[in-house]
């Protein structure tokens, strides 16, 4: 009896082949002691499983973050997949919505803008350090696994920042007028004993 599952879809095995291969040249020793040298078994085939649904620019985009990540060790297979996907850290989520609700920032990445639509803005920018954290750590979860398990990033329009933002509105002239007048009753009132003492 078979172990394998046809039913279930698994990278190219040339593919998969590339994969460990170039995984090993990055990270050397500390891969194959991690998940095996051999891409037709063990953990390659589990790697080969979880993969199948990404195309080849994915996991090239995948291999460029681990070829520029500062961490020597090598990725999960989560992690990997989340490279994949585009998904950026959280840390560099969270520069990102920083930098983004400064005055003449550009627009932000589609996966930032999803985390946003998973955040209380307003809340989030008054909160202590600690629940600040906390809050962009649940909302930053929850768009990392809407990505992971196959959902769509959002359209520039949809959870956008921008919509956060309000341009003051002027007040109306006799608006202006009538604070004026007020102002000149309040300084007056306050005025008019001084004046008498000076007399």
């Amino acid at each position: 009896m078979s172990s394998s599952t046809p039913d279930r879809p698994e990278l190219r095995a040339g593919l998969r082949r590339s994969l460990w291969a170039a995984m090993a040249d990055v990270y050397g020793h500390r891969w194959t002691s991690s998940y095996g040298d051999n891409p037709d078994e063990g953990a390659a085939l589990t790697w080969g499983k979880v993969l199948a649904d990404l195309s080849p620019q994915q996991l090239a985009e995948g291999l460029a973050y681990c070829g520029k990540s500062a961490n020597p060790w090598p990725p999960t297979l989560p992690e990997f997949r989340a490279a994949c996907l585009g998904i950026p850290e959280l840390h560099a989520v969270r520069a990102e919505l920083v930098a983004h609700l400064r005055p003449g920032s550009g627009s932000p990445s589609a996966f930032a803008r999803l985390v946003w639509s998973h955040l209380d803005g307003f809340r989030w920018r008054v909160a202590d350090a600690a629940t600040g954290d906390r809050m962009l750590r649940e909302a930053y979860d929850a768009a990392r696994q809407h990505v992971m398990g196959g959902g769509a990033l959002p359209e520039p329009s949809a959870g956008a920042i921008e919509e956060e933002k309000r341009e003051p509105k002027p007040a109306s002239p006799e608006v202006v007028e009538a604070t004026f007048r007020k102002l000149d009753e309040i300084l007056g009132a306050d005025a008019g004993p001084e004046e008498e003492s000076a007399a």
